[in-house]
């Protein structure tokens, strides 16, 4: 059996919380589950923060990343989960979970990113419709925009904004600072060892506190 799905636009319209506060946890929930799959604490901590905070339009991704990162393995956590999503996810959803649960696998599901997800499955069904409900925003700073974008899971699309933003000589502090904290907080010692290589060359001076982060991703 395969799951075709057609509630797309209206979960991505969702209204969110007006909350900068929430909104920030959240953010730093997403890239935290980024940044760390395998810390399924945090995945049930996330799916427990969009149930206390109301964030509902969220539960499906979050509850999709928890599946996605333990696979087969860790089912009463996935039931346990599930069963405390199910009354505030709609019908299409519930059919979507129950049958990854039934097979124990996403293997009969078309591929599907549910908004607030960050994590992409490699065992669904690769499907030729796009059945990505998210929808960037495209008004706001560059800033707004790549936080709109984490709040939906699409950590990639923020990151592909502030790299643009920084592509310059001489990038603003705010986004260089944003895009830091994205690389911190996902863990990409990589990249972040190579941007402030770069911003270092250019004469931009790192507070003490980013040299302090600098120093423990060594242990990362």
């Amino acid at each position: 059996m395969t799951n075709s799905r057609t509630n797309t636009s209206n979960k991505a319209s969702s209204k969110q919380a007006d909350d900068p506060a929430l909104l920030d946890s959240w953010r730093r929930l997403n890239l935290s589950v980024k940044g760390q799959p395998n810390q399924f604490q945090q995945h049930s901590q996330r799916i427990l923060f969009a149930l206390q905070h109301n964030l509902h339009q969220f539960l499906p991704g979050a509850l999709q990343d928890l599946f996605i990162a333990l696979g087969k393995n860790g089912r009463p956590l996935r039931e346990r989960m599930y069963s405390l999503a199910v009354p505030l996810i709609d019908h299409n959803d519930r059919e979507y979970f129950h049958e990854w649960l039934a097979h124990d696998s996403d293997s009969t599901l078309e591929c599907h990113r549910f908004p607030g997800s960050v994590l992409i499955s490699q065992t669904c069904k690769p499907s030729v419709a796009d059945s990505d409900p998210y929808v960037p925003q495209t008004t706001g700073s560059l800033i707004e925009q790549g936080r709109h974008a984490i709040d939906y899971g699409r950590v990639e699309i923020a990151e592909s904004i502030l790299e643009s933003a920084c592509d310059k000589k001489k990038p603003e502090t705010s986004y260089v600072e944003e895009l830091m904290s994205l690389y911190a907080a996902t863990r990409q010692k990589e990249k972040l060892s190579v941007f402030t290589n770069k911003l270092q060359k250019q004469r931009f001076k790192l507070s003490k506190h980013w040299k302090q982060v600098l120093e423990s991703s060594k242990e990362w």
